[in-house]
């Protein structure tokens, strides 16, 4: 996760701080180390979606040509299923990165 809460506000990791998972309200913690990209994680296994999956360099890359506020967004489907959008922009337009081929079917 490139965000968690921090006594309420939504921040991006640094070192040896403890935050809040937005999505879920679980615990975080911040992972800071010079051999991996800083980010946050839960300080308990599980998921928050079920869709997540880990993110290459170039999938946080391409989320980073928007603003902040755009990513990492809570996204319901039409059964009321939460999702973590990449991208999720003021008119409501979700933009998910892809960078592995996908199936017609899981289209």
């Amino acid at each position: 996760m490139k965000f968690a809460l921090v006594d309420g506000v939504r921040e991006e990791p640094s070192p040896k701080v403890k935050g809040v998972c937005q999505f879920c309200g679980k615990p975080t913690m911040s992972k800071c180390g010079t051999k991996v990209r800083w980010h946050w994680a839960h300080t308990h296994k599980g998921l928050c979606d079920p869709w997540w999956d880990n993110e290459s360099q170039w999938h946080r890359d391409w989320k980073s040509y928007w603003a902040n506020e755009y990513q990492e967004i809570v996204n319901f489907d039409d059964t009321g299923e939460k999702h973590i959008a990449d991208v999720k922009l003021p008119t409501g337009t979700v933009i998910e990165f892809q960078n592995s081929p996908m199936s017609q079917q899981e289209l």
